[in-house]
């Protein structure tokens, strides 16, 4: 009967509430105070069983709460339930609305796209406290009840993903040891469960280049079973494939690319969300810096597109650096490195002086193996130009800024098709879209690179430029 007691006063309040407005003065605004939720003691939500979901092994729909108070007076029906749920642990966090069924239950779905939208794909569990509402209603009235709190735990699906992937093989500065870890692959600074996609760029020699990758797993149980490799078997894979560990296969699975005067480099690709891989052949050769920037223990590849032994590449430098020829930086592969040799001069000297930066800052780096040289353009700015400012490639407005942390150039800004980047004020040197391709966003060039347009039609955008070599600077677009 206390349901029924409840449930008369708070009906009582809705029909006086209805009645109050005869006599309300129409000229004035109309307001929609926030719905009053009463609460009837006795009748509360549980949590179920299904409240604590792991996506991983989860069914279509689970049911998260149950229920329970007295039998709902005659002409009453229950309908409307929800959840006001707020995640835990996160500054100034939103509370989102959830609909459930009737009986309790929600579609997982709905609550993994939540989760990852609120805490990102890690497979860690998430909670929401939450709390329960649900409508009574009669007679086309409903009255709003707080049936308690409830919490929600859930971990999205994902596989294991590491911080650090590595190159080990036949491959010129690393082995095949399980540890080895002189030849990292590249990462952006994203948490790697929002961004599973790791690069490398190698260098291969004529004929057969075998050749694996490992993971911090790998290296920590340093065990063969945990080596990454390539479900097609050993040496038979393509161009792009599935991966696995060795442990799943009944082959050895080493990936294999065959040299035929083709290509001097391969870059590799690998999604550990999919668990894919992408391998190109690049008939352009690198060349090395590594420095002080990096406490000496990143190296950053230069470019000769034409193969001409000119090198060029974009890079923060701070401090002392140097040229190798090999990407790794073990003990045993600094042959052929290059020191200073004085006035802009380089030399195979032993023990020679290191080359130095006037002063901390980005620049383009340019070496020269035909004339034995170096030398450095100080990146003082760089300019999103445009449709947006009329081509102004002196727009302060438009001066990006230099993110060391991220290793890339950000700003902020509207844009509209057709817009390029411009470095120190002036055209000199510009990068747009590669191959005449106006939506060549992974690949712009610095040589009459295309306007590019925006992805998602015009307005404002985040935009992160990560500049390199002639071959992988891209711009990342995010419409905010």
């Amino acid at each position: 009967m206390k349901f029924v007691k409840y449930l008369a006063i708070a009906f009582a309040g809705v029909l006086m509430a209805s009645c109050d407005e005869d006599f309300n003065d129409w000229a004035s605004p109309i307001k929609n105070p926030e719905e009053k939720a009463i609460t009837i003691p006795g009748y509360t939500a549980t949590a179920a069983e299904g409240a604590v979901i792991d996506m991983a092994n989860a069914p279509a729909t689970v049911k998260v709460l149950t229920l329970a108070g007295d039998a709902l007076p005659e002409g009453f029906t229950l309908e409307n339930i929800r959840l006001k749920a707020t995640p835990e642990g996160v500054e100034n966090a939103q509370t989102y609305e959830i609909d459930l069924e009737n009986d309790g239950t929600v579609a997982t779905a709905t609550l993994n796209s939540l989760t990852e939208e609120v805490f990102g794909r890690r497979p860690v569990a998430r909670t929401f406290n939450c709390k329960v509402l649900v409508d009574a209603v009669k007679d086309g009235q409903a009255v709003l009840i707080n049936a308690g709190s409830i919490q929600i735990k859930v971990t999205p699906t994902a596989p294991h993903i590491s911080q650090h992937y590595y190159l080990i093989g036949d491959i010129a500065g690393t082995s095949w040891s399980p540890t080895e870890t002189a030849m990292p692959f590249k990462h952006s600074d994203k948490d790697v469960y929002d961004d599973p996609v790791f690069t490398i760029t190698f260098p291969v020699k004529e004929g057969d280049n075998y050749f694996a990758f490992i993971d911090d797993v790998t290296v920590e149980k340093n065990d063969w079973a945990y080596v990454y490799a390539c479900t097609d078997g050993n040496g038979k894979n393509g161009e792009t494939g599935k991966i696995c560990r060795r442990n799943e296969i009944d082959n050895e699975g080493s990936f294999n690319v065959k040299v035929k005067g083709d290509a001097k480099y391969v870059k590799m690709t690998i999604n550990l969300m999919d668990g894919t891989y992408k391998l190109e052949k690049m008939n352009f050769a690198l060349y090395y810096e590594i420095g002080n920037e990096s406490g000496w223990k990143t190296t950053n590849a230069l470019c000769s597109p034409k193969l001409d032994e000119n090198y060029q590449g974009y890079y923060w430098l701070d401090g002392e650096f140097k040229f190798k020829p090999l990407p790794g930086i073990g003990t045993d592969d600094w042959a052929g490195d290059l020191e200073f040799a004085g006035d802009n001069k380089v030399a195979d000297i032993p023990n020679g002086p290191n080359f130095s930066a006037p002063k901390a800052g980005f620049y383009q780096i340019n070496l020269d193996l035909n004339t034995n040289t170096y030398s450095l353009v100080a990146i003082n700015s760089i300019t999103c130009v445009g449709e947006h400012n009329g081509w102004k490639q002196d727009d302060a407005n438009c001066h990006m800024t230099y993110n060391a942390a991220a290793g890339c150039w950000e700003l902020t800004t509207d844009l509209k098709n057709g817009f390029k980047f411009a470095a120190n004020d002036e055209w000199k040197i510009s990068w747009g879209g590669a191959a005449g391709n106006s939506e060549a966003y992974d690949n712009l060039s610095q040589f009459d690179g295309k306007d590019l347009n925006v992805p998602n039609g015009d307005g404002k955008y985040k935009i992160q430029l990560y500049l390199s070599y002639e071959g992988a600077n891209r711009v990342v677009l995010t419409k905010q």
